[in-house]
């Protein structure tokens, strides 16, 4: 498939009681995935530059659904396994924020016709958080990691799109997560204070792993055996040869060129990953050293993970 087309009439969004939005189908759907400066896609044709962004923005479309489909899953495991009864009614709204975050995206993604497969870094934090043995793992999982990401991400789109439908969807959606990343802090904060030295690590070893299964080590996405299988299917579909777009990727890195983050874009892992886990206290010494020796900086400014949680992110 080597162009892909924005069928149907796509949803427009609607507000209900207590802020809350559903879709319904009227509105223009075109989303870009934003403009690439790299020097190897100055020579790719328009029509493979087009492909590539509606492919791009179509997987980036999917990992949104599939993340909201596990935080379905795990809110409701919260609900269930969370011993306080306030905790378990937040748990709850919770749940409904994400079915209701599921339908949205699934109609999004009904409408451009094709759906990519779960990332391999997503997929795994999903799988370890379900699997876990305590709710505090699950809510590690959910409420700092998969949310911290989808947070930054849905943050991302909201300043580049312009597509003023997906500005406010992403905007609503953004208010639901950054109360879930606040839940997570309010709540597990005192719990690890009390909790006992070899809890805590335990608690902290599993962040870890969860970190790793997230973070990609700078300057390894310029193989095709380093790289998610979806965004494979991307090119492929895109009529891009993969082995030509990773070789202009290793050239870009070689003289210097970078891809770095607009004015207002956020870094997920940096920005609120790594401060929502330093501040209630997952970085123990000994966990410290295991992110030293993977090469994975610790980062711990709170600033914007600060300004963008609580139900109301910086617009």
């Amino acid at each position: 498939m080597a162009a892909l087309r924005f069928r149907f009439a796509p949803p427009t969004v609607t507000h209900g009681a207590r802020g809350n939005y559903a879709l319904t189908n009227n509105t223009d759907h075109s989303v870009g995935a934003g403009h690439h400066r790299m020097p190897f896609f100055q020579k790719l044709s328009q029509t493979q530059r087009e492909a590539f962004t509606a492919h791009s923005t179509a997987q980036l479309m999917s990992q949104f659904l599939h993340g909201e489909q596990g935080a379905v899953m795990t809110a409701a495991c919260v609900t269930h396994s969370v011993p306080d009864i306030n905790a378990k009614l937040y748990a709850a709204t919770q749940t409904m924020d994400e079915a209701r975050h599921v339908e949205v995206f699934a109609k999004y993604c009904e409408k451009v016709a094709i759906v990519y497969p779960m990332a391999k870094g997503l997929k795994g934090v999903i799988d370890a958080t379900l699997k876990s043995d305590r709710f505090e793992k699950v809510m590690i999982g959910m409420n700092m990691i998969v949310e911290s990401m989808a947070l930054g991400s849905f943050n991302n789109v909201y300043r580049t799109t312009q597509c003023e439908l997906l500005k406010k969807l992403m905007f609503g959606v953004m208010r639901d997560e950054s109360r879930h990343v606040t839940f997570g802090h309010t709540y597990l904060g005192p719990l690890f204070a009390k909790m006992h030295p070899d809890d805590l690590e335990d608690c902290a070893e599993f962040a870890f792993q969860a970190v790793s299964m997230m973070w990609r080590r700078p300057g390894a996405a310029t193989t095709t055996d380093s790289v998610d299988k979806g965004f494979l299917e991307v090119l492929e579909n895109s009529n891009i040869d993969p082995a030509d777009f990773f070789k202009g990727m290793k050239e870009a890195a070689e003289q210097g060129i970078t891809q770095e983050l607009p004015p207002g874009q956020i870094h997920s892992l940096n920005d609120l990953m790594m401060p929502a886990l330093a501040r209630v206290g997952l970085f123990t010494p000994t966990i410290r050293k295991k992110y030293d020796e993977a090469g994975i900086t610790i980062f711990e400014d709170q600033r914007v993970l600060e300004a963008m949680e609580g139900g109301n992110p910086v617009a």
